[in-house]
């Protein structure tokens, strides 16, 4: 069984069209929602969205001569599979410098940064 959580750049843009609209959407409003200013063709979508089906990250349901496509894997899983991805190559496996590298290169208001220890004390407590 291949890992669902493992998806292409392509494949992101995608999920967080329907992740953003929050129920099934066509390929017609993945393109009308899509981000950029060059949006990909028809074909380009609908192929996509038909080897996601296959990886099992998104579904598909007839909406009469059409599909509307959902998300299949969940967003945080997405977010985490693609975070432990990058810690892992770029910080050496290491979640601490990853997050100082974060912490430093930011420039967080002080309420950000209020809320960024608010995060950390809760973990703390978590973790007791």
């Amino acid at each position: 069984m291949t890992d669902n959580t493992k998806v292409t750049e392509l494949e992101l843009k995608i999920l967080q069209q329907i992740w953003e609209k929050n129920s099934a959407v066509s390929v017609a409003q993945i393109i009308d929602l899509w981000p950029d200013q060059v949006k990909p063709g028809y074909t380009t979508i609908l192929k996509t969205l038909q080897k996601m089906e296959q990886k099992n990250i998104v579904g598909h349901k007839p909406d009469g001569r059409k599909y509307k496509y959902f998300a299949v894997v969940e967003k945080e899983k997405v977010i985490q599979n693609r975070l432990s991805s990058i810690i892992d190559r770029v910080f050496g496996k290491s979640k601490l410098s990853f997050a100082e590298y974060f912490v430093r290169s930011n420039d967080f208001s002080a309420d950000e940064l209020k809320q960024l220890k608010s995060f950390v004390e809760e973990k703390e407590k978590e973790s007791n």
